[in-house]
């Protein structure tokens, strides 16, 4: 038998043995890999589970600032959305199917074995040793309710005895929105653009009279001729640059290793006002103590600062592109000569500022200076005398009085000592905690909102703190008995979390730009209290057996006890089974390079979900109910549920892993079903209880999916090396029971009127997109006069009645009577990726991409960004789309049966395709000759370009900015659940990306 010592995962050298079958058998020279899998660490051959792992040399690889924008379409079965484009805006991630229906899909992330609160932003890139991410339950299951959405497992670098190495990474880049050319045309544009179509016939002008003609061409002039003109596009964008240099030193001696790391990142986004400054800091220090004790420190921390557009995007881009941004001399004049062109032609006069009740902001077209901002208003108005809209504030002055930003304080922090009882005996304890301070800031001013709005005035503050406390300790025993394999862990495991804070809400801000509640008068100022403790209680054991490297057995059992339950449910046990069989150590397995691998994995486990509870849900909570006099009077603002209990996951998992020509080829595939029960649905009860519904656990949904993973080491010459891996993966969800009720309550989710169905329903999928089936698009007053599309107009659709009652009803489905009809889900029908890596000579080169197909995204974006000249902009084809006779006249007898319905509905003409194919990543860099470098103390030097999404691809029918993106007209809801995900309004763009950066190490 031959020993080889190899260091993994610069934790500690293990020893592994290659056993000789045959004298020249391809299976003795294969060395195990090692991976992660929670309080302990398994050869990938032992492994029984489904786990993913990716080196940090290959997260390096990719210039990322964030760990998870590193792992998109890296993964099977682990789904990353660039939800927003924002600077420091978390993507989405989320493992298999969601846990639940309702809270979050952020999987837990494990720190050097030391479970943390933050996400994956919390660790550096450049910090990061191995990422391993635990994606089936049997798997994640010895962390219990915590590990219900996936457990991520994070490996930083530690120290190494001997020489002190340091290491120095920058990088600068350049960024823009992917999406170049812009969605609207200005007012210059559309008034060519129609002077085009009345030349080419388009509009029938002949029937007009002469004061109607007149008209039309004072407006289409207007149109022509607006001078200074700026699309808002234009204003809004800008290039977005992105700075960062960290550095690194690692080393120690024979007893004590250390590793530390000072990070710096400065982003400035590509809207203007969005910036992240971002300074993060890491020290891990290990100590031999004797004999017997080995003992342990890390910190990990960072400060950031958050800059955000005040108000919300879509707001910005519907603005009219009539004007400059601000007065000149030639604006001002060419307003003033327009009216007197209109009270010619018996129009109004144009608006005389803000009404007399609001003196505090009356700059009517009489008072205009060069520099003031424009304001829409100061163009007329379109339904009577110019081109302006309906009275709205100008984009300086949303811009300029609005703001929002976000500071954030996080540090963790946790200590081991470890006892070595016996040989493979240890005993040992770790305690640590972790801060999350977050104070956020929003002020909108009185000139931010439109002339006839002038009381939606704020001025908000936030300061929240999650801090965390936990203690675990554990008893590891690992042995090998000839062929037999033995590895058991138990532990106990007590953890505290805090949230407290208050939330100050102020309005009827004074017409200044103030950050002084002082100022306010105190009826205008509303405070709320954040004081809550969360408390959970474990014990847990495992127990993984390998017998003769050919049949593995891991068994598992977490008992979690949480504060949020019922008195009688407190407590949960959690169990898992997985079973192995490697086909290929078999005496019968032929001995062949074709196929050099083949293993069978089976496992089953349970999982608690705790994502969707409070910290009080399952208590009778008072609330205040104020009356005219007094102070008011305490009533319940829910009912106690002391049988509140957990919702469970329990999922079943059958795997392969096949390896070909000497494995320089591997594919695994994994099927799961999943069925989460006892899900919290609110049932109604009488309101003699105070209140109208009470959650109980009565729900089932299953879940099933696919995954591939392939991988393929294609060339391994000297001088050229080829690695290809690639990815897919499949999710489908189905409701199998609502605890006796058909659906739960419809949820819209959204703009006004304009937000889609989302239903719930024994037999149907979570993220079920309902509406309205429409056949298409009119203006209403098309039908009498096209040219009246010179003037602004709502736009109308033709809704098919699907019942044919004669009218459109939107709280029904066919089936009940109405005219609801599914449209779509928010889920994709699959997602992959594929990577791949070049090394000639010094030369490196890779690319990532990343698609995603079948998802449909709620997009409200079109009707506010075409709606500068009433949806005109796209006039030939909502004409000709309707168009029966070819006389340019939409003609309503061509869609008998259906009804007229306005825009304000839930319509089909939102939903559109969220597939996409993006190139995340492609980088090529160049490590200087080693002799060369040497001469002057360097160890390495490389020198990189790189561009992130520098080809994105997305539906034909897709007319935004980012089908990844999510609702965010509130900028602070960046999920909204597995229901209601996909609901876009101001999606911020996709940011594509050029790098420029260097790797020394001496």
């Amino acid at each position: 038998m031959k020993k080889i010592s190899l260091t993994v995962l610069a934790l500690s050298t293990i020893m592994l043995s290659a056993q000789e079958k045959k004298s020249d058998s391809i299976k003795e020279k294969q060395i195990e890999e090692v991976v992660l899998i929670g309080y302990g660490s398994r050869k990938k051959s032992h492994l029984t589970g489904s786990v993913a792992k990716i080196n940090g040399k290959d997260i390096a690889s990719i210039q990322a600032a964030r760990v998870d924008d590193a792992l998109a379409g890296k993964l099977s079965g682990v789904r990353i959305q660039n939800q927003s484009g924002e600077p420091g805006a978390s993507p989405k991630i989320q493992i298999r199917a969601a846990a639940s229906i309702s809270g979050n899909s952020d999987p837990l992330i494990v720190v050097d074995g030391f479970p943390i609160s933050g996400n994956l932003a919390t660790v550096n890139p450049n910090d990061i040793e191995s990422l391993e991410v635990l994606k089936d339950a049997a798997s994640a299951a010895i962390y219990g309710s915590r590990g219900a959405n996936g457990v991520v497992l994070v490996t930083t670098k530690k120290g190494k005895s001997g020489k002190t190495r340091f290491s120095y990474n920058t990088y600068t880049s350049f960024s823009e929105k992917y999406k170049s050319e812009r969605i609207n045309m200005n007012a210059n544009e559309w008034g060519e653009h129609l002077e085009k179509g009345i030349a080419d016939g388009n509009y029938d002008l002949s029937r007009l009279t002469p004061i109607e003609l007149a008209r039309a061409n004072y407006r289409l002039n207007y149109f022509k001729n607006a001078p200074g003109v700026v699309n808002m596009e234009d204003f809004l964008f800008q290039t977005g640059s992105d700075t960062s240099h960290d550095f690194s030193v690692a080393g120690g001696s024979k007893d004590v290793k250390f590793f530390a790391s000072l990070g710096y990142q400065n982003l400035e986004g590509i809207v203007n006002s969005q910036g992240f400054e971002k300074l993060n800091a890491r020290m891990n220090i290990d100590a031999k103590l004797g004999d017997k004790f080995t003992a342990g420190f890390t910190f990990n921390g960072f400060t950031s600062d958050r800059d955000i557009l005040g108000t919300d995007m879509r707001d910005l881009l519907r603005a009219y592109s009539i004007s400059p941004i601000y007065h000149t001399e030639e604006s001002i004049a060419y307003i003033k000569s327009m009216e007197t062109q209109a009270l010619a032609l018996g129009l109004l006069p144009f608006d005389n500022g803000r009404p007399a009740s609001d003196p505090r902001f009356n700059n009517s077209i009489s008072t205009l200076t060069p520099g003031m901002e424009v304001q829409d208003w100061h163009y007329g108005r379109t339904n009577g005398n110019g081109i302006g809209g309906t009275g709205d504030a100008g984009p300086a002055s949303k811009f300029n009085n609005t703001r929002r930003s976000e500071k954030t304080y996080y540090a963790n922090f946790n200590s081991y000592l470890q006892y070595n009882i016996l040989d493979g005996l240890n005993l040992k304890t770790v305690v640590g905690g972790d801060l999350n301070d977050t104070q956020n800031y929003y002020w909108k001013g009185l000139a931010a909102d439109s002339q006839y709005r002038t009381n939606q005035t704020r001025l908000n503050n936030s300061y929240l703190k999650k801090y965390s406390v936990l203690g675990e300790t554990t008893l590891s025993y690992a042995k090998t008995f000839g062929k037999h394999d033995v590895a058991a862990v138990a532990g106990i495991e007590l953890q505290n979390t805090y949230f407290k804070g208050i939330v100050l809400q102020g309005t009827n801000v004074p017409y200044i730009n103030i950050i002084n509640y002082n100022l306010l008068a105190p009826a205008d100022i509303t405070t709320a209290n954040i004081d809550q403790t969360i408390t959970r209680k474990s014990v847990f054991g495992r127990v993984n057996y390998a017998y003769d490297d050919r049949y593995l057995l891991s068994a598992s059992i977490r008992r979690d006890g949480d504060s949020r339950f019922g008195v009688n449910k407190k407590y949960a046990n959690f169990p898992a089974i997985s079973l192995g069989w490697n086909v290929y150590k078999e005496a019968f397995f032929p001995e062949t390079e074709t196929l050099s691998l083949l293993k069978l994995r089976f496992s089953k486990g349970s999982l608690g979900t705790t994502s969707f509870l409070g910290a009080y849900d399952a208590l009778s909570v008072l609330t205040l109910n104020p009356t005219a006099l007094g102070t008011g009077y305490l009533i319940p603002a829910n009912v106690a549920n002391p049988d509140l209990t957990w919702q469970t996951n329990t999922e079943t998992n059958y795997g392969i892993d096949t390896g070909f020509f000497t494995n320089r080829i591997k594919l695994g595939v994994d099927y799961y079903t999943s069925d989460i029960k006892d899900i919290l649905i609110k049932q109604p009860v009488s309101e003699v209880l105070g209140t109208a519904t009470l959650s109980k656990n009565s729900g089932v949904v299953r879940s099933t999916g696919l995954e591939f993973e392939l991988s393929a080491n294609a060339i391994n010459k000297k001088d050229f090396s080829w690695d290809i891996s690639a990815n897919l993966s499949t999710v489908n969800t189905e409701i199998l029971s609502l605890g006796g009720l058909d659906k739960i309550a419809d949820t819209r989710y959204g703009v006004s009127g304009r937000a889609p169905v989302f239903r719930n329903y024994v037999g149907g999928q979570i993220g079920e997109i309902w509406g309205i089936e429409t056949v298409g698009i009119i203006e209403d007053k098309y039908i009498k006069d096209p040219t009246l599309a010179l003037g602004l107009n709502s736009s109308g659709y033709y809704a098919k009645d699907q019942n044919g009652d004669g009218k459109i009803d939107i709280t029904k489905t066919v089936a009940e009577g109405g005219d609801l009809v599914k449209l779509g889900t928010n889920a994709p029908d699959f997602y992959w990726g594929l990577s791949q890596n070049f090394k000639y000579k010094n030369f490196d080169l890779s690319f990532q991409l990343q698609g995603s197909h079948g998802a449909k995204v709620w997009n409200v974006d079109p009707i506010y960004y075409q709606s500068q000249f009433g949806m005109t902009t796209r006039l030939g084809g909502v004409i000709n789309s309707l168009d029966t006779n070819g006389d340019g006249i939409a003609d309503v007898g061509a869609h008998a049966g259906t009804n007229i319905i306005d825009a304000n509905n839930p319509l089909d003409a939102f939903l559109q395709d969220a597939s996409f194919v993006s190139v995340r990543n492609l980088t090529i860099g160049y490590t200087l000759d080693r002799d060369l470098i040497n001469r002057i103390g360097l160890s390495s030097v490389r020198i990189y370009a790189a561009s992130s999404n520098l080809l994105y691809l997305w539906g034909k029918n897709y007319t935004s900015y980012n089908p990844e993106g999510v609702y965010t007209e509130d900028s602070t809801q960046a999920y909204l659940g597995p229901v209601t995900y996909g609901v876009q309004n101001g999606a911020s763009p996709i940011v594509r990306s050029f790098t420029f950066g260097l790797n020394l190490n001496f």
